[in-house]
């Protein structure tokens, strides 16, 4: 990963030659005082978006009507001017938002202390809401008075359950009560907003966490699904690296609910559902005990590392598959895919001397069995002469 500070280091100096103030904030600051690298570092300035634009040559406009530009060096890197938001009628977005002239008064309106923290470019750590201190007890704090906070953006509340998810944090009761008092405002929020925020909750190391404190909050109680009454079989789900997988494991959990009606509700796009549905077919298929040839060639290898894994946890269904297992027994099938067939629908209208027909993938799907079962050679010759055989003479 890219080491993004020195980028960011360079737009803070040219800043601050100019006459300006400029600081790292946000999540970035937060990694830095962890000890781990940030994905993304941000930069709060007194500069007002115009003046961020004349001083540097590759500018991209990307929320700049809230004060934001995207400095381009060798990678963009996020500017923005400092700001106070007024009130939220829509419990989403502030009604106006205004360019203020100190740190302080930026750094008063974000969402947690652990988030509410500045850095200079040489290391220097301001912190007025004491975000080091919660670092340090391993607690997600809103800066100020909580039910303020979440009353200005309710996603927030689902926001502080993601970093509990993440970090392994409490929520500090004051925080904790708020959500628990507040959580019907959830309601305000959009569903996309709301997946993002459940999938980062799936793929943290700490998923369990989260999950619990969904159902413990009240939060979950406004969405579609049972997410309380086998909570605790998120302390053995594994994402694999997909995100898609929380959908799939949630679906298991909820069997009696229409899939199509889940997933559709939490806006998940058309590959996302062809996924979690092929998921579950997997584990259908598994139910006798063992995948044929066939099946096992069906699916991808994700696909049925997450089968195997759900059907064992939710279902209590007993298999021999582990994930080595299974992608040694994909690499040992005699093709991976149907384009491997050496032979084409166009062989077929040939060798019998009749029209193209539903015929033809019936009989490719009899020859892609009998090879994957190793009945037939995957051979020109061998296929045609089984073919004329067959369908033919």
């Amino acid at each position: 990963m890219k080491d993004r500070w020195p980028d960011a280091f360079k737009v803070i100096s040219k800043l601050e030659d100019a006459g300006f103030e400029a600081y790292v904030v946000g999540g970035a600051v937060r990694d830095f005082v962890r000890g781990v690298q940030a994905n993304d570092v941000d930069i709060t300035t007194n500069a007002l978006p115009h003046e961020v634009k004349t001083l540097f040559e590759h500018t991209i406009d990307v929320g700049i009507e809230h004060g934001t530009v995207l400095v381009v060096l060798e990678d963009p890197i996020e500017v923005t001017t400092y700001r106070s938001e007024t009130s939220y009628s829509d419990f989403r977005r502030p009604d106006e938002v205004r360019f203020v002239r100190t740190l302080r008064e930026d750094l008063q309106r974000r969402d947690f202390t652990i988030n509410a923290m500045a850095l200079t470019k040489e290391d220097e750590l301001i912190d007025f809401f004491g975000g080091k201190q919660d670092l340090k007890l391993k607690i997600i704090k809103a800066v100020g008075n909580p039910k303020e906070r979440f009353s200005e953006d309710a996603l927030r509340m689902l926001r502080a359950i993601r970093f509990s998810s993440q970090l392994n944090f409490s929520l500090e009761k004051s925080t904790l009560d708020a959500i628990q008092e507040l959580h019907p405002l959830i309601t305000h929020i959009s569903m996309e907003r709301v997946k993002v925020e459940l999938e980062k909750i799936w793929i943290s190391n700490y998923p369990y966490r989260g999950m619990e404190l969904f159902a413990a909050t009240g939060l979950s109680e406004h969405f579609l699904g049972d997410w309380c009454t086998n909570v605790s079989l998120w302390k053995q789900f594994n994402h694999f690296g997909n995100r898609a997988n929380g959908w799939a494991f949630f679906v298991l959990m909820n069997e009696g609910l229409n899939i199509g009606e889940i997933l559709s509700t939490f806006k998940c796009s058309n590959d996302e559902k062809s996924y979690v549905k092929n998921v579950l077919l997997a584990v259908k298929f598994l139910k006798k005990g063992f995948w044929t040839s066939y099946e096992l060639f069906q699916f991808t290898v994700e696909v049925l590392i997450a089968a195997a894994s759900y059907s064992q946890i939710i279902q209590h269904i007993e298999h021999p598959y582990t994930p080595d297992i299974l992608a040694d027994l994909k690499a040992r099938l005699a093709i991976s895919s149907v384009r491997e067939i050496v032979v084409s629908g166009h062989d077929l209208m040939e060798w019998k001397k009749e029209k193209r027909g539903p015929w033809i993938r019936e009989v490719l799907d009899r020859l892609t069995t009998m090879i994957l079962n190793e009945e037939i050679e995957n051979d020109r010759q061998h296929i045609k002469e089984w073919f004329i055989r067959e369908y033919v003479n």
